[in-house]
């Protein structure tokens, strides 16, 4: 019988790791705020031959993520974005607007993700829930206090649920990424820029793969992912 995948968050990565387990035959369920943005991405994993469910949801909005309780869920994947501007900008010239919509999009919204698609997984008993995150989670840099401050609670959250969890056979991992990942747009940013290394989207579909296929005997619960010839900023 076919696994089945909640992808939460469909745009550029989403999109891509939704389409790499479509690929395998899985079911997806490709889980987002705007109708036609589910619908084209379940049509795409239909095509490449798997089943495409479209799931219009707000993480916000705990009521709209209920019909995840009536799934049987083997794999969510969170790869929610806060939107908003691109690149670091001085702790003082900050909006507090960026601080409550990055602890919004990261914080709240998985916080919300887990109360019902994890639910599922630990009332089945089984299961893999995978946190995306960003560098910013394991260490801080400047220009970035907003995103930082959100992504080090989720990976405080992340870690609780893990160990929280762990014994009722469900896998939780947070994999922070380490590097801008390969896009149509970040290809151009990344040519303006004399060449920075970008990651390719099907490289952390397989890394999610990997860690769902772990044995409970051996479980990674955190796993950094960077290109090899990128910077080393990270500590672990």
């Amino acid at each position: 019988m076919p696994e089945t995948l909640l992808m939460v968050g469909i745009k550029k990565l989403g999109r891509e790791i939704a389409l790499h387990f479509g690929r395998q035959g899985w079911t997806v369920v490709c889980a987002a705020r705007t109708a036609a943005d589910v619908e084209s991405v379940a049509s795409e994993v239909q095509a490449a031959g798997g089943t495409g469910v479209p799931f219009t949801c707000d993480l916000l909005n705990p009521a709209s993520l209920s019909g995840l309780t009536k799934m049987h869920l083997d794999l969510v994947i969170a790869a929610q974005t806060a939107g908003g501007r691109f690149g670091s900008l001085p702790f003082l010239e900050l909006a507090d607007e960026e601080l409550q919509r990055n602890l919004g999009a990261y914080v709240a919204g998985t916080w919300n993700l887990l109360k019902t698609a994890g639910r599922t997984l630990v009332e089945q008993r089984a299961g893999t829930f995978l946190q995306i995150g960003t560098s910013s989670g394991v260490r801080t840099k400047e220009g970035f206090a907003a995103i930082g401050a959100a992504q080090q609670a989720l990976r405080a959250l992340v870690q609780v649920v893990a160990k929280e969890w762990r014994t009722a056979g469900v896998h939780v991992a947070y994999l922070p990424i380490d590097s801008p990942i390969e896009s149509a747009s970040t290809r151009q940013w990344a040519a303006k820029r004399g060449g920075a290394v970008l990651m390719p989207p099907d490289e952390i579909a397989g890394a999610c793969q990997y860690l769902h296929r772990q044995g409970p005997g051996a479980w990674t619960h955190e796993l950094m992912l960077r290109p090899k010839d990128s910077e080393w900023t990270a500590p672990t």
